[in-house]
Parts: C-alpha cells; structure tokens; sequence
C-alpha cells in the first residue's frame, strides 16, 4: 500500500503558498510546503484545527530522519502552532494543546510515516484536578472523537492559517531569526545558516 503521506508530499511541491489538493481518493489541505517538511490539516481531526508536520521524504520513525529533517520540524512547531492558535482566536499563553509523535505500530502510530500531531485544546481553563485519567490519557495520545473534516471548513481553516503563517515568518524574518526569501527561507545561527 502506498503511504498516504508521500502521496500527499508528491502531490504539493514546495511553496510559500501551498493550493488545497483534491483528488478521487480525498482532499489535502496544506498549511506549509517547504523542501524539507509538508504540513496538512488532519482530515479526522480531534480538535478543529488539529495540524499534521512530517518530512517530506519518507521516514518511518523519528530514528529515520536526516538532522536536518529532525532540526526543521523542531523549528517549525512553534510557529504553526502559533499560527494556528492565532487562527482559533486564542494565544500560546492562554490555550493548552498537545504536540504528540508515535514510532510504531505498538505506540499508536497508525500512517508508517514519521509525524507530529498539533492538537489545540481549548476547552477552558482546568487545573490539573479536575482532569479524569481516562480524559488524561485520552488527552496524552490524542485519542478523542472524530469527524470528518468538510471540505468548505478545511479550505477555510487552511487559508487562514496559511495567512497566519506568512505573518508568524515576516516577524521572525524582521527579527532576523529568519532569513531568506521565502522560498529559501534559513534558520540564522550566528552567521550560519539552516535550510528549512
């Protein structure tokens, strides 16, 4: 069987803006297409919003991955989901979200292709109390109900985000943290340079 995430990663080449993709098997909704990494909207989210980030070449597990695979999704995180929360009306202070990545079958990794989940969690303020162990471990695996993204609210969703994240990349590019034209954007490390 093919892995539906290189089909995805075939299909939407490296862009600063990527397209929704629609094909006969589903629909793709992009929010970030580089060289090295392709992020996408679930299309069974938990939350609404929830984000997939994975490199573009297939790894399997995390042990898989290139350093530099490994050190532009440790960039990238942070600024989707910024962007996402953005997006969701809310800000990193004041919503609570998971980031979770599963190598194996026996982990709960269900697309043999390395990826981290960015799932928003924005139920409310709750102390850690008033949290059940059921709910906790739901919560630590990203397990929860599911419903099929629509396709109207996964454009949607995917734009707006995609617009979010060019503003989350000009503040780092005018802070200098970035650099590069956004088609070679760069991480700045003190006169060196890494490609994301």
């Amino acid at each position: 069987m093919s892995c539906p995430f290189c089909m995805i990663a075939d299909s939407i080449p490296p862009a600063t803006e990527p397209k929704v993709l629609t094909t006969p098997l589903g629909s793709a909704y992009p929010v970030l297409s580089t060289a090295i990494v392709i992020a996408f909207l679930d299309i069974a989210p938990v939350t609404p919003g929830h984000i997939l980030l994975c490199p573009r070449r297939h790894c399997e597990k995390a042990t898989d991955m290139t350093v530099a695979e490994a050190a532009a999704l440790g960039v990238w995180l942070p600024i989707l989901t910024r962007a996402l929360l953005k997006v969701l009306g809310t800000t990193t202070e004041e919503a609570g979200w998971n980031i979770i990545q599963a190598n194996g079958s026996e982990a709960g990794q269900t697309v043999p292709h390395s990826h981290f989940h960015i799932i928003p969690r924005l139920g409310g303020p709750r102390g850690a109390t008033d949290i059940s162990d059921a709910e906790r471990k739901n919560l630590a695996l990203g397990e929860g109900p599911r419903i099929k993204l629509d396709h109207e609210e996964g454009t949607q969703l995917c734009i707006a985000i995609q617009f979010a994240l060019r503003q989350e990349i000009r503040k780092l590019q005018a802070g200098k943290e970035l650099g590069g034209p956004d088609e070679e954007l760069f991480v700045n490390l003190h006169g060196h340079g890494l490609e994301l």
